[in-house]
């Protein structure tokens, strides 16, 4: 998994902003019979994997570590506010 520079400046501004531990990526439900990743700030949790990626502390559930490998974290400020994309994840076939 990679977080680009663009989303590491603005994740660094909310986490200390939020005063939270980490980006944490989890399990959110199914979506056409795959696992669907979430994406928030907060702590991590007792089953997730801890990692610093591109100095940012990050949190993956376990159950969907196995589809970060290939995930881009991008991200950008607009006029409504900072919005972060997940780039690379699977195909799903619905």
């Amino acid at each position: 998994m990679k977080i680009t520079d663009g989303a590491r400046d603005l994740l660094l501004q909310i986490l200390e902003e939020e005063e939270a531990a980490c980006l944490r990526l989890y399990f959110a439900g199914y979506g056409c019979g795959e696992p669907d990743i979430g994406m928030t700030i907060g702590e991590p949790e007792a089953d997730d994997e801890l990692y610093h990626l591109n100095a940012i502390p990050v949190a993956i559930d376990k159950r969907i570590e196995h589809l970060t490998a290939e995930l881009t974290i991008e991200g950008k400020q607009t006029m409504e506010g900072p919005k972060f994309q997940m780039v690379g994840l699977p195909e799903k076939d619905c």
